[in-house]
């Protein structure tokens, strides 16, 4: 990863200015590997705006050398004319980049709304499954409970009738000992004893179809408990997943102010080296004194 600081800037800036090129933002990018346009537009700035200034200082010469100097500075004006325009060339380039920069960063924002959408939307849908599973789950252990009470219900009418003919037979067979006219009556008991097991039986195989029955039941509350479970576990994951992109939808947008404040910036800087292409040339066409007195900043 590049570093981007004022020292790697300046060093690219005059590597470049010694290689007999021009120091603009992308120049500079390219030299360094990488890096923000913005944050290499403020440091190359800072670095044009730290270069030595040459002055040329008051004096009083001949005639012969102030018309000499007068040429000279005419030569030096119009390098410096040409200086502003590639400088000003240069910032042209420089807000072309940022306004690159600056529609990439309104692009990645509107994906990221989008993909901000979409991940609402979607956790509105898991919202609505996770109350449907709720509800499922909660039918299903009503029925399971209803099932429960009733095959419990049944258990114990049967265990009263089999309680109830067994005791009819011990007594019946007491009075068969005791009366042996009585083998009739114990033969009907007998009867009603079987034919009460019969019942017995029946009672089972129902209460067996039952216990099928509230083991489904169970499986069914079960598997909607593990919906339920997956459900809360996607809608917290998305939950996740949209904290994240609204921050990254954050962070752009600050990115995009930052770069039309810089871009702002660029433009106000852009207006005055079309003031300095001027002053120079009105410079050289004044006619000079018997003394050459003034100053010129490069």
């Amino acid at each position: 990863m590049a570093i981007v600081n004022f020292e790697s800037v300046a060093t690219a800036a005059e590597s470049l200015q010694a290689a007999g090129q021009r120091a603009s933002v992308r120049a500079v990018i390219a030299a360094l590997g990488g890096g923000s346009p913005n944050s290499v537009l403020k440091l190359l700035g800072e670095w044009k705006a730290g270069r030595p200034v040459v002055r040329i200082a008051d004096t009083e010469l001949d005639a012969r050398i102030t018309d000499a100097i007068r040429l000279q500075m005419q030569r030096v004006a119009e390098q410096a004319a040409a200086a502003a325009e590639e400088r000003a060339s240069g910032l042209d380039e420089d807000l072309q980049a940022l306004a690159e920069a600056q529609a990439a960063a309104e692009q990645q924002i509107a994906g990221l709304t989008a993909e901000r959408d979409t991940a609402q939307a979607q956790a509105a849908r898991l919202a609505l499954q996770l109350q449907e599973a709720q509800a499922e789950a909660e039918r299903a252990a009503g029925q399971s409970a209803e099932a429960l009470a009733a095959a419990g219900q049944a258990l114990a009418s049967e265990r009263g009738r089999q309680e109830a003919a067994a005791a009819a037979l011990a007594r019946a067979e007491v009075r068969l000992e005791a009366v042996p006219a009585l083998q009739g009556e114990v033969e009907r008991l007998r009867a009603a004893l079987e034919a009460t097991q019969l019942a017995r039986q029946q009672a089972e195989q129902s209460a067996a179809v039952l216990d099928a029955r509230l083991e489904a039941a169970e499986r069914r509350a079960s598997e909607a408990e593990g919906r339920t479970l997956r459900a809360d576990a996607r809608a917290d994951a998305l939950a996740g997943d949209l904290a994240s992109v609204n921050a990254a939808l954050h962070a752009c947008q600050v990115r995009l102010e930052t770069s039309a404040r810089e871009s702002g910036a660029v433009e106000t800087a852009a207006r005055k080296p079309a003031d300095a292409r001027a002053a120079p040339k009105r410079q050289a066409t004044a006619k000079p004194g018997k003394k050459g007195q003034g100053a010129l900043e490069l």
